[in-house]
């Protein structure tokens, strides 16, 4: 039975990450351990030890689940945006309602942490990379095929990016929502005229 054994296994490798990534968001990185997860989720040490011998892959392999949490909310931001707005507004408002949730100020927290963890570092580096796929790739389909095909898009995306990832931080100290809805309509007014100029000069 060999293919039931390894489901078994890939099912508690799924497990052991889901009781981490439920603790990194609820406590952080620090507390967020293998003898925490191992505590919390009620596994063997072996069983742990068997998939993930350090702390630093284990928090590495929060990651997907994480960016899978981040789409679902962008999806969920989407289904409860009003109608009428245009579509550069819709599409910050959208990906900034999406990036306060505890999931994605949860990965900024690891991202964080690896500034003095070298271990952790390296393989958040190699995480990283499909992140970032997956994250412009969600990007991409908020703002729509007509907004991506003009040149300054890549430009406009990337700032997107760095803009939310700054406010997800603020809004976490101040929690001030008027104000980062006010920064937020700011923003997009900066973008749509960044992309109306591009499309006026085409």
């Amino acid at each position: 039975m060999p293919g039931v054994r390894a489901a078994q296994r890939e099912a508690t490798r799924q497990r052991i990450v889901h009781v981490a990534v439920e603790l990194l968001i609820e406590r952080g990185p620090a507390a967020t351990t293998t003898a925490e997860v191992q505590r919390a989720g009620g596994f063997s040490r072996g069983a742990l030890l068997h998939h993930f011998p350090a702390r630093e892959a284990l928090l590495g392999a929060t990651i997907r689940e994480l960016m899978e949490r981040n789409e679902a909310a962008v999806r969920e931001a989407v289904a409860e945006m009003p109608t009428g707005l245009d579509q550069v507004t819709r599409a910050v408002r959208v990906l900034g309602a999406s990036m306060v949730r505890p999931a994605f100020a949860a990965e900024l927290e690891l991202w964080a942490a690896s500034r003095t963890d070298h271990a952790l570092r390296e393989v958040l580096r190699h995480e990283e990379k499909r992140a970032r796929r997956d994250l412009y790739r969600v990007v991409d389909e908020v703002f729509g095929p007509e907004l991506a095909a003009r040149g300054r898009y890549p430009m406009v995306a990337s700032m997107t990016v760095q803009f939310l990832r700054g406010l997800a931080i603020s809004d976490v100290l101040r929690g001030e929502r008027g104000r980062t809805e006010r920064l937020l309509d700011d923003w997009a007014a900066v973008a749509r005229d960044l992309l109306e100029v591009d499309r006026s000069a085409t």
